[in-house]
């Protein structure tokens, strides 16, 4: 959620400016903040800095056609809006700049001439604050009215402010809040009364500028804390772009679907966090899922699926976010049985553990399509990755920059480039420690809950990706405590697949004991081989494949083979270094350890009395459960007493 920019994160708050006197701007600024709802101040210490107020967009001719739009949301609307953009203007005077020497009256004159002009076309408020040290300085009233006329403002837009007296400066403060507050309200109401009209009446070129439009008169909404009006049109945004994904052809089509996805970012964040702030958490999670139904399927030629995947990733990661942050409780309508036909919402779906988990396996999923042979071909092809590079100062768009002598000029990119640019920034990443990263704040929250079942998926998850990144360490220690519940439990198949990963793990860590042990226990397992395969066509099962008959019998004959020294090069590998010694052979199969589905020995007395110097009867009886026979060698008895050890042969 960080990554969204803080203006895209946070309620827009209003915006007014102060012009002149900036001795009194700190008063001013701390008392306008410090009301609910805030106004945000841009001070300006006088009148020739006021000129940043003023349009800097280009002159269009009325006559023209409209153009047609090349973009959908410009990038620092929004911050523009919200820090350069004020729906009311003070300017401020002394008393003694328009009552003193006439010189200073004319100034004070086109100082205000000059500062209308800036501001008129933007439909932007104007105010009027005269200074006074005290309350007992007099002001004619006629030159009120003249002030008044030259800034062709109400009477109640002109005030005097006290300086020194606290009580009159309180006052005055307090009316010159209430003054901007309606200002402000009556400014964002008009601009979005404006655009609205647009909309009804269609008239606009592009679609994109309907998308645009519907942005803009959410987002003055929201500036009125009018948060149903800002939801309303934020949805007709989203259902604008969705209609958008078959039809625009103003981009190429990778990149038109990027701009229309990093737009319905945009729109989704701001709908997901009215409705969670307005404790509408259930509408919430419909909205989501309803969200995810839409783009899920969009997913793009083949070459850039690693994009979509990333940005279903973030879907997922955010919304997380965003529930997690609004302390959202569960329902108690909602059946904790998860996925049921009966149910729309399941209890896990007002978790955030949920959303980071799924958010860990959409970007194992953007990895994968990294992998696939259409993306490495197009990395390693004859296409070569455009130079200078960078976003535009669209939502979603990118362009490159074209230097030729002292002309710098932005090009649009074709397909193949920005296809070239985009696998070659995903390169420069590692998204190994990301995936961790999910998985690890997925982790914690189960546990928290105490779903520690959904906690050993995730840790599982985490030590995967420890094992691709190659830190077979901590790789080994999650999968030891992972297989510990699944021992438990008995989930036989999850345990196959991480024992196999440990067995590699062992491998990679020279450690021959661990690695003869987890073998063994593999191929100890009472699997059922032939449903397992049939009903996980799209699982690997780990490193060790799949649990059939002939691959357990394989791994048994790794280990027989091991200790007989008849290792191959498909069995050891050069990293492996084979060093057969009691201590690297030797295996304690006690009451707990695990290593008893490979090998349980008992014993029975066939007396129940045994006489110091008598013959005694003992029957030694070994079970397995190897998928092959077991041939021993040599069986030594052991009792308490050495002497009465025995060997058999």
């Amino acid at each position: 959620m960080e990554d969204y920019p803080e203006e895209l994160r946070t309620p827009p708050v209003s915006l007014v400016s102060i012009v002149g006197c900036p001795e009194m701007h700190a008063t001013i600024s701390a008392a306008l903040s410090s009301q609910q709802p805030p106004i945000n101040t841009l001070a300006l210490p006088d009148f020739a800095k006021a000129n940043i107020l003023s349009r800097t967009g280009k002159s269009r001719d009325p006559l023209a056609p409209p153009q047609a739009a090349t973009g959908i949301l410009k990038k620092d609307w929004l911050l523009k809006h919200r820090t350069r953009v004020p729906a009311a203007v003070a300017a401020m005077f002394r008393a003694d700049q328009v009552t003193g020497d006439p010189a200073q009256w004319l100034q004070a004159c086109s100082d205000l001439e000059n500062l209308k002009s800036i501001i008129q076309g933007r439909h932007t408020k104007l105010v009027v604050i005269l200074v006074q040290t005290q309350a007992g300085d007099e002001l004619g009233e006629e030159v009120m009215v003249a002030l008044r006329k030259r800034a062709e403002i109400d009477s109640k837009h002109l005030i005097v402010l006290v300086e020194s007296d606290e009580a009159e400066r309180n006052a005055s403060l307090l009316k010159l809040r209430t003054i901007f507050a309606e200002l402000c309200s009556t400014y964002y109401k008009g601009e979005g009364r404006r655009i609205k009209a647009r909309i009804e009446k269609r008239n606009f070129s592009s679609v994109e500028l309907s998308v645009r439009y519907c942005f803009k008169v959410a987002v003055y909404a929201e500036f009125r804390r009018d948060w149903p009006e800002a939801l309303k049109f934020y949805e007709e945004g989203v259902r604008v772009l969705r209609e958008m994904i078959g039809t625009s052809t103003r981009l190429p089509p990778t990149q038109r679907l990027v701009e229309i996805k990093a737009v319905a970012d945009q729109f989704h964040f701001k709908i997901s966090t009215l409705l969670l702030h307005a404790g509408k958490v259930v509408e919430a999670i419909t909205w989501f899922r309803k969200h995810i139904r839409s783009f899920e399927r969009v997913v793009g030629s083949p070459e850039v699926a690693f994009l979509h995947w990333e940005w279903f990733s973030r879907q997922f990661l955010v919304f997380g976010e965003l529930i997690e942050t609004t302390s959202t409780t569960v329902p108690d309508t909602i059946s904790p049985r998860f996925g049921t036909a009966d149910n729309a919402l399941t209890e896990w779906e007002f978790q955030p553990a949920y959303y980071y988990q799924l958010a860990a396996n959409y970007l194992r999923e953007k990895r994968c399509a990294l992998e696939c042979p259409s993306s490495s071909a197009n990395l390693t092809g004859d296409s070569q990755i455009p130079d200078s590079v960078m976003s535009s100062v669209y939502v979603g768009q990118y362009v490159r920059l074209f230097e030729e002598g002292d002309t710098i000029s932005v090009l649009p990119l074709s397909d193949t480039e920005y296809t070239s640019y985009a696998l070659s920034e995903a390169e420069r990443f590692q998204d190994s420690y990301e995936i961790i990263a999910l998985f690890r704040k997925a982790y914690e929250s189960f546990l928290s809950l105490g779903a520690t079942r959904m906690a050993s998926s995730c840790s599982a998850g985490m030590a995967i990706e420890y094992y691709a990144a190659g830190e077979f360490g901590n790789a080994k220690k999650l999968f030891d405590g992972v297989v510990g519940l699944y021992r438990q439990e008995g989930w036989t198949t999850l345990l196959w697949e991480n024992l196999g990963y440990l067995r590699e793990c062992s491998r990679k860590l020279n450690s021959l004991v661990n690695f003869i042990s987890y073998s063994l226990e593999m191929a100890a397992l009472p699997l059922f081989s032939g449903s397992v395969q049939g009903n996980s066509e799209n699982k690997s099962n780990g490193p060790a494949g799949w649990p059939t008959i002939s691959r357990r019998e394989e791994i048994q004959q790794e280990v027989v083979d091991i200790l007989e020294g008849k290792h191959t090069s498909q069995v050891i590998d050069d990293e492996f270094n084979l060093q057969l010694t009691e201590e690297s052979t030797h295996l304690v199969i006690d009451q707990i350890s695990p290593l008893r589905i490979v090998l349980v020995a008992s014993v029975a007395f066939h007396d129940q009395s045994v006489k110091p110097g008598s013959p005694l009867l003992v029957s030694v009886s070994l079970l397995s459960h190897l998928p092959s026979p077991v041939a021993i060698d040599q069986l030594e008895v052991q009792f308490n007493q050495s002497d009465c050890n025995f060997v058999m042969q």
